[in-house]
């Protein structure tokens, strides 16, 4: 599935770069994280984070990229 980020923020945080941290879409960078807050899967409408969770849940742990 692809996800347009259309806005994000810097957030605290580390690991593993693409591993989720938490339940609010928070990612690992090389240094750093950055929290997703609007996204847009393909072929649907743009939706906040939170939005966009309850119809596609994200765990902790899981690696995005």
């Amino acid at each position: 599935m692809r996800i347009k980020v259309l806005r994000a923020e810097i957030a605290e945080g580390g690991g593993a770069p693409g591993t989720v941290l938490d339940d609010r879409l928070t990612i690992a960078c090389g240094s750093g994280a950055v929290r997703l807050t609007r996204l847009q899967r393909e072929g649907r409408a743009p939706a906040a984070a939170a939005a966009f969770l309850r119809g596609t849940p994200v765990a902790a742990g899981q690696l995005v990229g």
